[in-house]
């Protein structure tokens, strides 16, 4: 199940951001596991063209998940996804701001078209 943190504000969700969610909600399903939703268009990011500010990309607690599962959660999430327009990563691990993160990658466009059109273009190794 995907749980969010109270004050987690959802006032924009790109294209992009509904393959997000859904790929977090398909690894917790995957997995067996709650996943929590801690930060989408809120909190402090840097600026309007953050990807958090743009509903294109997500953040999810890690601390509440034994360490070894934490890689495979990164692991069901990019599988989900399955595009290389979109990463995702364990930021600050071992620090008190630990956490996964997800979003579009940089440079890189995903539209409505895509999203309906659902072909994700192959991840490279």
């Amino acid at each position: 199940m995907v749980k969010v943190k109270p004050g987690v504000e959802f006032t924009t969700i790109a294209p992009a951001g509904y393959c997000i969610l859904a790929a977090i909600k398909a690894a917790s399903v995957r997995l067996g596991v709650d996943l929590t939703i801690t930060s989408a268009c809120d909190g402090q990011h840097s600026g309007p063209s953050d990807p958090h500010k743009l509903g294109e990309a997500y953040d999810v607690r890690s601390h509440d998940l034994v360490p070894e599962l934490r890689p495979r959660v990164v692991h069901a999430v990019m599988a989900e996804l399955g595009d290389a327009r979109f990463f995702g990563f364990l930021e600050a691990p071992g620090t008190s701001n630990e956490h996964f993160h997800f979003q579009r990658r940089r440079f890189t466009t995903f539209t409505i078209e895509d999203f309906l059109a659902g072909a994700p273009q192959p991840l490279k190794a």
